[in-house]
């Protein structure tokens, strides 16, 4: 397959929780960064903001590779192609330190699918044991990096986990789950709705593959790029809290 023909469609994933040493985390909020700041970063890790929605509890931004989601407390980016996210990490240290109220890093996490192309990728991320020298540096600890191998495919999944605070006799945080669905060799005919093809926009795309359907009730931002490929982020319209 020639190198102009392929797009690396497995994402990096990373994920960083912040707090506060006194542990007054209501005192912190990663929303306080103005948002061109995050645009800068961005730009590090070789992405840029296309669509951009918002709730009461968070930002989720739609970028030209995938999504980035900003709560209170936590930074999500996915990305894929030959994105390069842990070189934002820097940067939105020093913003996170300006801006929000929080001094310390309390969880990381960083995962991504074995890449079809690894050849195409910048220097540090062709090698996942790269990848975590470079996450262990920024955040002067030694992460536990795992890898999970399919035993019928070639199919890996590569998890680093650091935990720089140790969070013993602090109030408990809330609890936060996360399923992540990777599908590969998907039926070609209906890959053919996320293409301008076939859709004239996002929204008969999201319409005609039922996305729709699998997130009622939700607040979708959804992107059709040119000549193919889809990208959407939902949220809840509103968010209730019940008090007891």
């Amino acid at each position: 397959m020639a190198t102009e023909d392929f797009f690396e469609g497995a994402e990096k994933l990373l994920e960083i929780w912040f707090g506060r040493q006194d542990g007054k985390v209501e005192n912190g909020d990663l929303r306080k960064i103005p948002r061109e700041k995050y645009e800068d970063l961005l730009k590090a890790a070789c992405c840029e903001v296309i669509s951009y929605t918002s709730n009461d509890e968070i930002d989720a931004y739609v970028l030209s590779e995938s999504s980035m989601f900003v709560t209170k407390r936590r930074f999500i980016l996915k990305t894929c192609g030959t994105t390069t996210p842990i070189e934002c990490i820097k940067p939105l240290l020093l913003n996170v330190h300006e801006f929000t109220g929080f001094d310390e890093v309390e969880d990381v996490f960083y995962s991504r699918k074995n890449f079809e192309r690894p050849e195409l990728q910048k220097d540090t991320y062709r090698n996942f044991k790269l990848e975590i020298e470079s996450l262990n540096i920024i955040f002067k600890g030694t992460g536990v990096a795992r890898c999970l191998r399919s035993s019928k495919t070639d199919d890996s999944w590569y998890l680093y986990a650091l935990h720089p605070v140790e969070c013993f006799g602090k109030e408990k945080q809330n609890p936060d789950q996360t399923l992540e669905i990777l599908m590969t060799n998907l039926d070609p005919h209906v890959m053919q709705i996320f293409t301008k093809e076939q859709s004239a926009n996002a929204n008969q795309a999201t319409q005609d593959s039922g996305i729709s359907e699998l997130l009622p009730n939700m607040k979708i931002d959804d992107f059709l790029f040119d000549p193919c490929g889809y990208s959407m982020n939902g949220i809840a319209k509103e968010v209730r809290l019940y008090l007891n």
